[in-house]
């Protein structure tokens, strides 16, 4: 735990979690704040693509999105700030000193065997950078006392790791849930406007609503896909991956 002024930097901070917490008490302390951030290197031409379309495999995700990856970001930061001045925060180095504690490849290998869908480069940055609110969490032992975040009270690392990837995998298939419901809200709004248009008739209407239907089905195909990847997720390798382990530059754990 460590006290931290403001200080104006040239990079680029990307908020990846910004939630206000009251009740939580560390040290009589109340958590009222707590950020997630990626500090990103000055702008480079973008060349990823705008949708995965590949497979969901560590070396398929990480063929398309590492070296982009690495080249963007510098460093996460992660901050808890509390009542009278406290503030928990941790900063570690995109390469080399997260993956020292939480390899890439096994962390995206866990992602991937629990169901979870790397749909684009947002989810590959965001996924990736979860591995340093873990790491943050294990050094915060007054954190973990008190459950923050509402993870489960346990000493042992490796159950705690399962644990918050729980979390991660729960929120991923609620954002799924709500995604299929927004999709089927938007083809039914749109078929009740060519309903109406036809009646006009306003065939640019009935074009334009036509569209968005298709739009919205694919969004819906999309989510029910990745929804059913938790139903019968990818099972384990029957023997460790040892190939990319050898050619991958980032430690193991």
């Amino acid at each position: 735990m460590k006290r931290r002024n403001v200080v104006k930097r040239s990079a680029i901070l990307i908020v990846l979690g910004f939630t206000t917490f009251f009740g939580f008490q560390a040290n009589s302390q109340t958590v009222n704040i707590f950020i997630e951030s990626i500090e990103a290197r000055h702008p480079a031409p973008d060349t990823t693509p705008e949708k995965y379309e590949g497979s969901q495999t560590v070396k398929g995700l990480m063929n398309a999105f590492d070296a982009v990856y690495n080249q963007k970001y510098s460093k996460a930061k992660v901050i808890a700030l509390c009542d009278g001045g406290v503030v928990y925060s941790s900063e570690l180095a995109i390469s080399g000193e997260i993956d020292a504690r939480h390899s890439r490849v096994e962390w995206l290998q866990m992602l991937l065997q629990r169901g979870i869908t790397i749909e684009d480069f947002d989810d590959y940055r965001i996924y990736l950078s979860k591995r340093h609110t873990l790491a943050f969490l294990e050094d915060n032992p007054d954190l973990r006392k008190i459950g923050f975040l509402s993870m489960p009270l346990m000493d042992d690392q490796n159950t705690y790791k399962v644990a918050y990837i729980d979390k991660l995998v729960a929120k991923r298939v609620e954002d799924h849930k709500k995604q299929i419901e927004r999709a089927k809200k938007r083809i039914e709004s749109a078929k009740e406007r060519i309903a109406h248009a036809t009646k006009q008739p306003n065939p640019k209407q009935v074009e334009h609503a036509t569209k968005q239907i298709e739009h919205a089905t694919k969004q819906l195909r999309r989510a029910q896909e990745a929804l059913e990847r938790f139903q019968k997720p990818t099972p384990p390798p029957q023997q460790p991956n040892r190939n990319m382990r050898k050619k991958s530059p980032y430690p193991p754990l």
